[in-house]
């Protein structure tokens, strides 16, 4: 028996409620692939039913869902993400080009900061300066 996949855009008054929380909203878009640009992204996040909880990080299944997105509303890149046992689809646009393919990152706020410091056994400071450099040789 197939099991029919539905996939809805949420309201925006539905999408800003999920994009307060802190798990969901830690990984946010950070760039366009297109312009370059780095603020003004428009966010559209749509809520998929019909996928078992354990297939909903399988790559064919989230693939045929990219493809939909892409196919019916012309999105390039699409970030999977479990809000409340909700498969959740989190899109951004470029508000400078329009580009839909957006590059996501981690926000690494205060929270992340203390968790990482408390498994690494490294202060948090000594964590920021490393990220830090990291970024700069990734850049």
């Amino acid at each position: 028996m197939e099991t029919t996949i539905s996939i809805k855009q949420l309201s925006d008054l539905e999408s800003e409620k999920i994009l307060k929380d802190k798990k969901i909203s830690r990984l946010k878009p950070v760039s366009c692939t297109q312009c370059g640009e780095t603020t003004g992204f428009r966010r559209k996040l749509f809520q998929v039913k019909g996928v078992p909880q354990h297939a909903r990080s399988d790559d064919d299944v989230q693939n045929v869902i990219r493809h939909h997105l892409k196919r019916e509303a012309s999105i390039d890149f699409a970030f999977f993400k479990t809000y409340k046992n909700k498969c959740i689809v989190d899109t951004a646009s470029c508000c400078n080009c329009g580009s839909t393919a957006i590059t996501y990152d981690i926000a690494f706020d205060s929270d992340i900061l203390s968790e990482l410091s408390k498994s690494t056994g490294k202060s948090e400071s000594l964590l920021l300066k490393e990220l830090n450099s990291i970024s700069k040789k990734i850049k």
